[in-house]
């Protein structure tokens, strides 16, 4: 565990935001790769760069925020209302900021009617490639750590900060290794030509969300438990119902079409 990387007087380098500032970088990498890969204006993403970054950087501090609402918030007073603003307490969701980028990629997309699913495909692929990392620099900062294990992987963390003393599952690690088989899967997809656009969005959404929904179940680090689920977990759920949702009324409505004697009528 080497939540300090470098400290040099009063100036601190945390793993956990070197990881973050690498796992960014390189997702911009793959993201601006794959957008030239399939010819599309990455001036569009150069032009909003900054906004889809402060959003889901913000939807990642709130979601943070809200899976540690006893501990940001014993009482409703100013100190507790200010310290969601001490950023430099580490406080953020991956899940979050995933889902605030999404967000504001979609709204961006539409509003300058760029081609929504294929900058949705690349967004996909780009962010589940750059959480490799991140889940690593998790792993070094000790944070999102698992429960207590006997499996010989086991691992022993030797913090105040974490409340076993015996070995316990690198949830982090599970995190990266998912993320890494997932982000390849995709890749695979998107490389094809007759993929259709759109596609590696929900089968990415599904995949990387079902993941995290089990790998909440190992889980050690203390969250908000609703019907016995982490916080994170009923994310995953509402964001997997939404997704096959969105799959069975497409699927609905293209047998539908199919079905109508005035789609197939020659004119």
């Amino acid at each position: 565990m080497f939540p300090v990387i470098i400290q040099v007087g009063p100036v601190i380098i945390y793993s956990l935001w070197l990881f973050a500032g690498i796992a960014f970088v390189f997702a911009v990498f793959v993201f601006t790769s794959l957008a030239k890969m399939k010819r599309l204006q990455i001036n569009f993403i150069y032009n909003n760069s900054l906004n889809i970054f402060v959003f889901g950087f913000i939807i990642a501090r709130l979601v943070f925020v809200l899976e540690n609402f006893q501990v940001y918030f014993p009482d409703l007073s100013i100190n507790s209302f200010l310290n969601v603003l001490y950023i430099w307490d580490k406080g953020l969701s991956f899940l979050g900021g995933l889902i605030g980028i999404v967000l504001s990629l979609i709204y961006y997309s539409r509003k300058e009617k760029e081609q929504t699913n294929k900058w949705l495909d690349i967004l996909t692929i780009s962010t589940i490639a750059g959480l490799i990392i991140g889940h690593i620099g998790r792993f070094l900062d000790g944070s999102s750590y698992g429960r207590e294990t006997s499996l010989p992987w086991g691992v022993l963390f030797e913090s105040p900060s974490i409340k076993y003393a015996v070995p316990i599952h690198p949830t982090q690690l599970y995190a990266a290794l998912y993320s890494l088989i997932i982000a390849s899967i995709l890749f695979f997809f998107y490389s094809k030509t007759s993929f259709k656009p759109g596609k590696v969005v929900f089968i990415g959404l599904m995949s990387y969300f079902a993941m995290v929904f089990l790998e909440g179940f190992v889980r050690g680090d203390d969250v908000i438990i609703i019907l016995g689920l982490r916080i994170e977990q009923l994310f995953s759920l509402l964001i997997l119902l939404i997704a096959s949702g969105t799959i069975i009324i497409y699927r609905y409505n293209i047998k539908r079409k199919s079905l109508d004697p005035n789609t197939n009528k020659n004119a």
